[in-house]
C-alpha cells in the first residue's frame, strides 16, 4: 500500500533536464541540502514565487525548481524569469509529483543533504521566504520596494 502525504525523504529518482536528459534529483540539492520547488508555469503562484527563488539562488543558497510542463514551456518560463537557478521537469503523468504527494504548486521542500524533508511549505509565504533564505546561507530576497504578500496560496 502506498504511503499517505508526503515522504520524509525525497525519492531517487530521474527528472529530466530542459534538454529532456534524465538527471538524478539528488544532485539538485546536494552536497550540503538546499530548497526544491514544485510549481507550474501557468500557477500565478508559482510565477510570483520564481524572482524571489532567482535571488536567494543567486545570493549563494542551492535552490531548484521542477516545472510541471514540457521542455518548451519550461524553457519559456526560464527565459521570462531570466533563471540561472536549475530547473528540471515533470511532465505528464507527473510521476515525480506523484511520488512527492503534491496537493498545490508551488509547493517547496527544504532538504538536509541526504534529501530528509526539514520542512515543506504550500504556496508563498513573505515571512517563510526571508527565514529559508538565511537557513540557506543567503540575504533576504526583498528589496525595497517589492511589492510583498504575506501569504498567496498555491
Amino acid at each position: 500500500m502506498p504511503a499517505l502525504g508526503p515522504p520524509d525523504v525525497l525519492p531517487a529518482a530521474l527528472v529530466p533536464d530542459l534538454e529532456g536528459r534524465p538527471r538524478p534529483l539528488d544532485e539538485l540539492w546536494t552536497p550540503g541540502g538546499g530548497l526544491l520547488v514544485v510549481g507550474h508555469a501557468d500557477c500565478g503562484t508559482t510565477r510570483l514565487a520564481l524572482p524571489y527563488l532567482e535571488r536567494i539562488h543567486r545570493g549563494g543558497g542551492r535552490v531548484a525548481v521542477i516545472l510541471q510542463e514540457d521542455e518548451a514551456g519550461a524553457r519559456a518560463v526560464v527565459a521570462n524569469h531570466r533563471l540561472t537557478l536549475p530547473v528540471r521537469l515533470d511532465v505528464d503523468p507527473y510521476r515525480l509529483s506523484e511520488a512527492l504527494a503534491l496537493e498545490t504548486v508551488p509547493t517547496h521542500y527544504h532538504v538536509d543533504a541526504g534529501g530528509a524533508v526539514l520542512e515543506i511549505l504550500q504556496g508563498f509565504r513573505g515571512d517563510a521566504y526571508e527565514r529559508l533564505a538565511l537557513a540557506l546561507g543567503a540575504p533576504s530576497p526583498f528589496r525595497p520596494g517589492d511589492t510583498v504578500p504575506a501569504l498567496r496560496p498555491g
